[in-house]
């Protein structure tokens, strides 16, 4: 169970952000590591906000994902209370921490208002539906979707080359 703030937004909060453009890529890939959260694709890539905020739930989350997406870097960011911190990640690897605002100066406002608490991913979820995916499936299932969206994005490659 979370903590609440006193203006109600939980006290905890963990997230990954990575340049992976398809928020439901990362969903699956997600899914894959076992890891569980609501994923919110913006213009700079997918943030996935974790169902568990454990420091060693985020650490290992990270870990795994970006394993998996071996040459996307990745960003673990959490908050705990009011203080945000945020990791490097980069083919599994944990990197030196980042000053958050420097982290967060060049993400979307939406990735620095979620970090910060003025609002929280179900509120993003009611105004933006279409953007925001489940990472909670079963790992079949999200082999099946990695498989189903590799294709897609195959199809749609070799449509803009036949079209040149």
């Amino acid at each position: 169970m979370t903590e609440e703030a006193l203006d109600g937004a939980p006290a905890q909060m963990a997230a990954l952000f990575t340049p992976i453009p398809d928020g439901k890529v990362l969903a699956a890939l997600c899914a894959l590591s076992g890891v569980r959260a609501q994923i919110l694709e913006t213009s700079a890539g997918a943030l996935a906000v974790l169902d568990d905020a454990a420091p060693d739930n985020l650490h290992g989350a990270a870990h795994s994902v970006s394993s998996f997406a071996k040459e996307r870097p990745l960003l673990a960011m959490e908050r705990r209370d009011a203080q945000i911190t945020v990791w490097r990640y980069l083919a599994g690897q944990r990197g030196d921490t980042m000053p958050p605002g420097l982290a967060l100066n060049d993400a979307p406002a939406v990735v620095t208002t979620l970090m910060t608490g003025a609002q929280t991913i179900a509120d993003v979820a009611l105004t933006h539906e279409d953007k925001v995916s489940d990472a909670h499936m079963g790992r079949f299932a999200a082999f099946r979707a990695l498989r189903r969206l590799s294709k897609q994005a195959k199809r749609e490659a070799h449509h803009k080359t036949t079209r040149r």
